[in-house]
């Protein structure tokens, strides 16, 4: 049995016996996760039944506001409006702010990555809730959380129900940074768990436990580090030094996964990236590796946009693909994350070729984070990934998401 599987399940062992009572009632934030039918967004419940759209590199609460109803004026001149204009994606021009009844408004913008739109309107505050995984305060509210009131149309091509979008990026006004104050004993953190099927999945803010059955599954998690880009504020970066396919490095040059002087390059991971996409000169050596690695495999026909695809048999085995930072740690990704199963005979490699003028080197995609979970502790500047749970006889339905 490999090593790091081998510890991954020593680890899930050791702790399945505690029983769940024995956990403290801590006020960690908790919510089931949805993988959407129509598009390819995962979401979660605020205000008990208003689903939000996950996406780490958004930097603010996006709530679409189409009423007419007057909303709390943040000055132009405050502080908060002065971060908005830090935090503005790169994608969109520079924000203008408004007048309200004679006085300046804050207004921000935010970027829409399906249709690629950039909406500009009034930054506001209200009130919040959540559910806790703490008995006492099932459910918890927060005052004057800030967010950014978009009109319906923005979002009209957001699913019914989904409300607006939940930015989780390492900035000030994310979401998971402003429903985690620590006078209530909460932490720098949050962490998910995104389902790879029509089960749940699940979200947590503040820190754990993250009760997985009797296991807390921090107990799971590997660390590496998350490290800054100063051009790209919205995004978390992992200093990744190689790629491994059948325990082979890949041949890259020396500074493949680095910034340029733009900012541009750099690992990064993404919740609005189907799979996994690499810069082209990353791309073609990796896949010259895997089909190597496959030769014996008999290949099909592409299937958009996935260009590398196999007939798949009841024994059907691909080779692992280990993706090493530079401290050392390896995150390896198995045949369920690295492959797209495509119909009952077909299956194809889930990693896209981004192009010469990829933004990044590498974008860690959603179907390589499924049924894992991620935390992303950023008091600390740390990234924690367990094992694939499908390893250990679990999945991101089986953690507790309710008291």
């Amino acid at each position: 049995m490999d090593k790091c599987l081998l510890l991954c399940v020593l680890l899930f062992s050791s702790y399945s016996h505690v029983s769940a009572h024995y956990y403290p009632s801590k006020n960690t934030l908790v919510s089931s996760v949805t993988k959407n039918a129509i598009l390819p967004i995962f979401t979660f419940t605020l205000n008990t039944n208003e689903e939000y759209f996950i996406h780490i590199a958004g930097p603010f609460l996006v709530r679409s506001c189409n009423d007419g109803l007057p909303r709390p004026i943040i000055p132009c001149g405050s502080a908060t409006c002065a971060l908005t204009r830090r935090l503005s994606p790169h994608q969109c021009p520079p924000t203008q702010n408004t007048i309200i009844n004679g006085r300046c408004a804050c207004q921000a913008t935010a970027f829409e990555p399906f249709q690629r739109l950039c909406n500009s309107n009034q930054y506001t505050y209200g009130d919040f809730s959540m559910s806790s995984l703490n008995p006492r305060s099932p459910s918890l509210t927060f005052n004057n959380v800030k967010y950014l009131c978009i009109p319906k149309p923005f979002l009209i091509d957001f699913p019914p129900g989904v409300l607006g979008l939940a930015g989780l990026a390492p900035t000030a006004l994310a979401t998971w940074n402003q429903l985690t104050p620590p006078r209530l004993g909460l932490e720098k953190k949050f962490a998910l768990c995104l389902p790879s099927d029509t089960n749940k999945g699940a979200i947590f803010f503040g820190g754990g436990p993250y009760k997985l059955g009797n296991t807390d599954a921090r107990s799971m998690l590997t660390y590496t580090q998350l490290i800054k880009n100063p051009r790209r504020l919205n995004n978390y970066f992992l200093r990744l030094k190689g790629i491994f396919v059948n325990g082979e490095k890949i041949l890259l040059a020396q500074n493949a996964f680095g910034f340029d002087g733009k900012g541009d390059g750099g690992v990064t991971l993404s919740t609005v990236t189907p799979f996994t996409t690499l810069r082209s000169d990353i791309y073609k050596v990796f896949t010259e590796a895997f089909s190597k690695a496959t030769s014996d495999i008999p290949r099909v026909n592409s299937t958009t946009p996935l260009e590398f695809c196999f007939k798949s048999t009841e024994h059907f085995q691909v080779p692992q693909i280990d993706m090493k930072f530079a401290d050392g740690k390896i995150w390896k990704v198995i045949a369920a994350n690295s492959m797209k199963k495509i119909s009952d005979d077909v299956a194809c490699l889930a990693f896209l070729n981004g192009g010469d003028a990829a933004a990044q080197a590498v974008v860690i995609g959603m179907h390589q984070m499924e049924n894992t979970l991620l935390e992303f502790d950023v008091g600390r500047s740390a990234f924690g990934f367990s094992c694939s749970l499908g390893l250990v006889n679990a999945s991101c339905g089986d953690f507790q998401t309710k008291p």
